[in-house]
Parts: structure tokens; C-alpha cells; sequence
């Protein structure tokens, strides 16, 4: 009986320590790489790089059930999704107030 009890009390503390699927992370990892991709192929492509590769191995983890793994992932696969989107719009920002200037 203090055996059953003993088990009865690891699988409950294992199912409560249990970290749950990282379902919003990875939705906006996702829709921040989509983004990012529309515009920061040509300006930003190394941190593009990073977010697609980053989201990939989110989505690795999450196959392995590795939700804190994927939840870190997802957070910095979007994170540098929105640096590249960012990086990209600066860029054709200048480039657009450069091609306001007259020429001398």
C-alpha cells in the first residue's frame, strides 16, 4: 500500500511539472518568419536565415515533445524574424530617402 502511495505521488508530481505544448509561441514564431520572408530575402537574408532555422528546430522539438526547448526556440526564431523585417524596412527606407536626394 505505501509502495502504490510512493508511485501514485511521482506520477503526480511528473504530470504536474509537465510543461504544455508552446502552441502560441509557435503560432506567432510562424506568422513572424512569414512575415519577415515577404521582405527581408534581399535585405536582411543572414538574420531571415536565423529565424527560418531557428523555427525548424522549434518544430523539431515540438515533435519531440521537448515543449520548453520548442518554447525558447519559438521565441527566438520570432524575435529574429522581427529583427529581419525590421533590418529590411530601415534598409529600403534609406534606400528610398537616398533616391530623394538631388544629385550633385
Amino acid at each position: 500500500m505505501k509502495r502504490l502511495a510512493l508511485v501514485l505521488v511521482g506520477v503526480l508530481a511528473a504530470c504536474a511539472t509537465r510543461v504544455p505544448p508552446p502552441e502560441t509561441q509557435m503560432t506567432a514564431a510562424r506568422a513572424m518568419v512569414a512575415q519577415a520572408r515577404l521582405v527581408a530575402q534581399q535585405d536582411a537574408p543572414q538574420e531571415l536565415a536565423s529565424a527560418q532555422a531557428k523555427l525548424a528546430r522549434a518544430e523539431r522539438a515540438m515533435q519531440r515533445r521537448n515543449y520548453e526547448e520548442a518554447r525558447l526556440l519559438a521565441e527566438q526564431a520570432e524575435a529574429d524574424a522581427r529583427l529581419a523585417w525590421t533590418a529590411s524596412q530601415l534598409t529600403q527606407a534609406q534606400r528610398a530617402v537616398a533616391a530623394e536626394r538631388p544629385s550633385r
